[in-house]
């Protein structure tokens, strides 16, 4: 017989300790050991609005399975909510289960689990389940991907590289010219502590405060923040170094005495068996030009490799490039979302009762122009997107162009035919600039700011793809509490690039709109559109995402646009970092005027409009929530040439 039952106190979960430790495995389960979950709660519990939620699944009165959630007070959309989330923090989380021919098995251990987390939203316990940093190989996500019920819940979060120091490993080129130099002209020792020995966590929480102030003023990195700055989760950190001999600290020190030399840089892990996991790293502003994260790094490894300290060493969460230069190795990690569907809303009195088709192109309301129709919500199912019609056209490529035949007839005649002359012959004789945008919302995101800063150029905006793959349109019908077809979902999303757009100030005539497949696009395609444009302006800047930007799309845009410089189509060729996912800091940063960055904020915020009576979702937000937020509070935007590699 399995039970359920939930330990909702700290005393419950100090009892918990050695069954919990049974569950545990050596290099699987380090953020929700028992000693590590235990210190987090140590540090949140008395933290206003935070509730332990711990899911125990026991088997014959036998622990096999743990759930270490909690609840947390947070706000979405600007209304308070209840979210449950891991009760710890880590870039590895997951159920805990036992192992053995006589217990349950992980699957039924894991459905146990999910039904509770079912059970939680269902009585409004919490409004929201959050669950990231799932190891895409753990028993839990294979179970969630092969759950009919819960499989769409799940979606990619990030990478994590991992260097495997049981094969022969490189170092960047030129890493080890720069330790040599670091040796030659200072005094520099290498020392590792354990825990809070010598009290090395208030010696590096000084560095890592040092480090993110000049981060800040140095080099206008307003969204690094300190993590030291953070009472709670400081305190959790202290808990685990002063009570467990996990933490392990790497050190340049400026002299051999370990108790009192000044620390110039630092990186700790996590020791989880043969695994170490890489936690917070820092060096003082005065040592940046020695390269010094590199330089550790390497300090770091022959250490390691030299005392068989381990067998792996992760670079924990995030594929940042520098993390690539030292394995081609990486763990994908998932992410777990549960909302309960909203009802769906009321239909005006006036509504139509037949589906009528939006136009996508049709002007964005406003105070000065009529809203457009609201698309409805009949019962008849749209037709499949991959549908054809005549001459082969997908048909919401044909409901795109139907739509600009039809905004060019209802154009009112001009008052004076000279005015419209003048106007077009200045249009066609600025200096232009091409801008390449794999899907709706980048313009926007990654190069809002260096559009709105050249008001005098002409602006020639090219949209690859659609966005008919943006995962966005299954929590979008669950918003709305309807089906929404293929055809309607891109149509919206071309309402919001189109409205975008205009904000940054580009002419409608100058919108072009390729049709690429989202996520397929290759570099002969693009390359193509971009030597068709080349012809088209001679002389003109052309842009787009960079080709050291994860996102596939966003790079093989990029790398279609190099190719076409070295092939001598173009000349002006810039590339645009995904701020802040890839932060290089070769690559130059944008200074943007007050006027720039209110015109980005203008356009991000069409991405953020919810009005579904006039056939707007704010898909934007809802697919890279985090990229338009982070963006309309800072615009910051980094571009690089063809030589950055």
């Amino acid at each position: 017989m399995i039970e359920t039952s939930i330990c909702r106190t700290t005393e419950d979960l100090a009892a918990l300790r050695a069954e919990w430790e049974a569950l545990e495995r050596p290099g699987e389960s380090y953020y929700t050991s028992h000693r590590f979950v235990s210190a987090w709660w140590e540090s949140y519990r008395h933290a206003p609005g935070y509730r332990l939620h711990v899911v125990l699944v026991r088997q014959e009165g036998q622990l096999v399975g743990v759930g270490p959630f909690a609840l947390r007070p947070e706000k979405r959309e600007g209304e308070p909510v209840t979210v449950l989330r891991w009760a710890s923090h880590g870039d590895y989380l997951s159920v805990l289960h036992a192992h053995g021919p006589s217990v349950a098995n992980p699957q039924t251990v894991s459905g146990h689990v999910l039904a509770e987390l079912d059970r939680v939203v269902a009585d409004d316990e919490a409004q929201v389940v959050q669950l990231t940093g799932i190891p895409s190989e753990s028993a839990f996500a294979w179970h969630v991907r092969t759950s009919q019920d819960h499989h769409r819940r799940l979606a990619f979060l990030i990478e994590n590289p991992w260097i495997d120091l049981r094969e022969p490993w490189s170092a960047p080129s030129h890493t080890g010219k720069y330790l040599r130099k670091l040796q030659r002209e200072h005094d520099v020792h290498l020392h590792t502590f354990t825990g809070d020995e010598h009290g090395i966590l208030d010696r590096i929480a000084e560095v890592h405060r040092a480090e993110k102030n000049h981060l800040v003023e140095t080099h206008a990195r307003s969204e690094r923040h300190s993590l030291y700055d953070d009472d709670r989760r400081t305190e959790h950190i202290r808990q685990v170094f002063t009570t467990t001999d996990d933490a392990l600290t790497f050190a340049f020190l400026d002299g051999e005495d370990p108790a009192t030399g000044r620390v110039l840089a630092y990186r700790t892990v996590f020791r989880d068996g043969r695994r170490l996991l890489s936690w917070n790293s820092a060096y003082r502003p005065e040592f940046e030009r020695y390269r010094m994260g590199k330089v550790l790094q390497l300090a770091i490894l022959e250490h390691v490799t030299e005392h068989d300290l381990a067998d792996e060493f992760d670079l924990g969460a995030g594929k940042y490039p520098w993390k690539f230069e030292w394995t081609p190795h990486q763990r994908p990690t998932y992410r777990y979302l549960l909302k309960p569907p909203r009802p769906p809303a009321a239909r005006p009195a006036s509504a139509p009762t037949k589906a009528e088709p939006v136009s996508p192109t049709k002007a964005p309301p406003s105070s000065s122009s009529p809203a457009a129709p609201a698309p409805a919500g009949g019962t008849a199912r749209p037709a499949p997107a991959t549908a054809r019609t005549d001459g082969g056209q997908p048909r919401w490529r044909r409901a795109v162009r139907r739509g600009v035949r039809a905004t060019i007839a209802r154009m009112p005649e001009p008052a004076a035919q000279q005015a419209k002359r003048v106007a077009r012959t200045r249009r066609l004789t600025r200096a232009v600039t091409v801008w390449y945008v794999p899907h709706p919302d980048d313009e926007s995101i990654f190069m809002g700011g260096a559009i709105a800063s050249e008001p005098d150029r002409r602006h020639v905006i090219v949209l690859l793809t659609p966005g008919e793959g943006s995962q966005a349109i299954h929590s979008l019908r669950r918003r709305l509490g309807r089906d929404i077809g293929l055809d309607e979902f891109v149509a919206a999303r071309d309402r919001e690039f189109s409205a975008a757009v205009a904000r940054l100030g580009v002419d409608r005539r100058d919108v072009h709109r390729v049709g690429l497949p989202d996520g397929g696009i290759t570099e002969d395609s693009v390359l193509a559109v971009v030597r068709r444009h080349a012809r088209r302006h001679p002389g003109a800047a052309h842009r787009t995402m960079s080709y050291l930007d994860p996102h596939t799309d966003h790079a093989t845009a990029g790398r279609a646009l190099r190719r076409a410089h070295r092939l001598g189509l173009v000349g002006d060729a810039k590339f645009f970092l995904p701020v802040p996912q890839v932060v290089d800091e070769r690559a130059e940063r944008l200074v943007l005027d007050e006027r720039a960055r209110a015109v980005k904020k203008a356009a991000l915020a069409e991405y953020r409009l919810f009005e579904p009576d006039q056939g707007r979702y704010a898909i934007g937000r809802r697919s890279v929530s985090e990229l338009v937020t982070y963006h309309h509070r800072t615009p910051e935007e980094r571009v690089h040439g063809p030589e950055l590699d």
